[in-house]
């Protein structure tokens, strides 16, 4: 009969999922315990524990190497995930697509390690909440964009070029979608900007013309 010996305990799935990909990767064999509640008999009050993970007795000093090692940090340049503060690994997994895939993963062990964990509802809001400013656009640099203004009076190209900008340029969300740069505000005005540029053009051409 085989022997087991404790791994780990892991309270976010996704380091469970990469713990596991690791062991399978190398061939140990492991087994997951789901969590279970209990009564936590000298404080009579219910908790709850993660996902527990077995591996052969045999093959557990390799099963730790090898999952400490790809906890590792990336680089020797990035600062140690014991130094970060609870909440700010937690702002590295409510934004995950400003981070590499391996500080996300050393972010998760670090949160498991010290018991906690961010809820799915915390993560959907965040997710929520970063859609709805992609899809409210931002304002354009003040200085530049009145300059563009006095291009597309003028005639000038830039000024039609910009308008256009303003008013059509979309940028890509980290879900994949695109979305316009700018508030519904701004490109209206861009598309006066470029209005405003194609009509100044078509009069000084015509004024050229006609004095020729």
């Amino acid at each position: 009969m085989e022997n087991w010996v404790v791994l780990g305990q892991y309270l976010d799935k996704d380091v469970l999922m990469m713990t596991e990909a690791i062991l399978n990767g190398h061939k140990i064999s492991f087994r997951v315990k789901s969590p279970e509640s209990h009564l936590n008999s000298a404080l009579g009050q219910a908790t709850s524990q993660g996902f527990v993970v077995e591996v052969a007795a045999d093959q557990y000093d390799l099963a730790k190497q090898l999952t400490e090692s790809e906890g590792d940090v990336a680089s020797d340049a990035e600062v140690p995930m014991e130094e970060y503060t609870t909440e700010e690994l937690k702002e590295i997994i409510l934004n995950p697509e400003d981070w590499h895939e391996q500080l996300l993963f050393n972010a998760k062990n670090e949160l498991n390690r010290r018991g906690a964990v961010v809820q799915e509802e915390e993560i959907e809001s965040s997710r929520e909440e970063k859609i709805r400013q992609l899809e409210k656009g931002t304002e354009p640099s003040g200085i530049i964009y009145y300059f563009m203004w006095a291009f597309a009076l003028l005639g000038g190209y830039i000024g039609i070029i910009a308008g256009y900008f303003y008013w059509r340029v979309k940028i890509k969300g980290f879900d994949g979608k695109r979305y316009y740069m700018y508030s519904r505000r701004y490109r209206n005005q861009g598309y006066y900007m470029f209005m405003l540029g194609v009509v100044s053009a078509i009069l000084q051409t015509y004024i050229y013309i006609i004095n020729r």
